[in-house]
């Protein structure tokens, strides 16, 4: 459950502060696509991804009308996950995302695992067999979530709005086990960074991310840190953008915020969350 509910300055600080011991490296270029095999390898992947980092600064006092309700108690996920709410449609020239807006967003996440574990847990009870699909592709992964009548490239450009292709229900999310959530993870993320981000890739990474037991592996972890560079990378791309005939888009830098602070408030990647200054 989301415990890191103070939102004091000094608790943003903390963040920042060294924790774990690390030798002094040399400056040779760091592989961000090399699996580190070693704690050291690791940490110099965290400290160099962390150097590479653009500064955001979070208010301290948040816009109500940002963001997901807490209270929503519906369990479809594209309601839990709505990619229509309510955001500014102004982008200020320096990103603002309050604290209090990403531990409500932290809280209202908690709430999101807890509801699906006791859901998933009932209908397993109920349902004896529950046989994992046989997935061993990026192909087969993409079948099993978008079917095989949706091209990636339709995916990509779709209404934000239209919700009839095929979404992440509870039925299909529950016979997953942990690596294969783990593998969808992944491949959800190859596919992010391929073709860009869309309503249905989000509610599907939204779903995989929801769906991941705890205690979580070192893998898991590291596949969660490059989710969270690659929302970084295409917010800091909408924020950088010089096209004066296209606004920003609110939503999907919305989207990008939510999916940082969930990754690095509530699964405790502290460096990568957006932090008080």
């Amino acid at each position: 459950m989301f415990e890191n509910t103070d939102s004091s300055d000094d608790n943003d600080e903390s963040l920042c502060k060294q924790v774990l011991p690390a030798p002094h490296v040399n400056d040779d270029p760091v592989d961000m696509n090399k699996v580190p095999t070693t704690g050291e390898e690791y940490l110099r992947q965290v400290r160099f991804q962390a150097s590479q980092l653009p500064t955001f600064q979070a208010a301290s006092t948040a816009d109500k009308n940002l963001g997901i309700s807490a209270s929503s108690k519906t369990h479809a996920w594209h309601k839990l996950f709505s990619m229509t709410t309510n955001t500014s449609s102004n982008v200020t020239e320096k990103h603002i995302v309050s604290t209090e807006w990403q531990n409500e967003q932290s809280l209202s996440f908690s709430n999101v695992r807890n509801d699906y574990f006791q859901m998933r847990d009932r209908l397993r009870a109920r349902t004896k067999k529950n046989p994992a699909p046989r997935l061993r592709t990026a192909n087969d992964y993409w079948k099993f979530c978008f079917d095989d009548n949706i091209q990636l490239s339709f995916l990509e450009t779709d209404d934000q709005s239209d919700t009839q292709h095929p979404l992440p229900t509870m039925a299909k999310m529950i016979i997953l086990s942990q690596p294969q959530l783990h593998q969808l993870l992944q491949h959800e993320n190859d596919w992010l960074k391929q073709n860009g981000c869309s309503l249905h890739l989000a509610l599907y990474m939204f779903a995989t991310l929801a769906a991941v037991d705890k205690p979580i592996s070192e893998d898991v972890i590291y596949t969660m840190r490059q989710t969270c560079a690659g929302w970084k990378e295409i917010r800091t791309k909408l924020l950088n953008s010089t096209d004066d005939d296209h606004s920003v888009d609110s939503t999907l830098m919305k989207t990008c915020d939510l999916f940082i602070c969930i990754i690095g408030r509530y699964f405790g990647q502290f460096d990568l969350a957006d932090k008080n200054e």
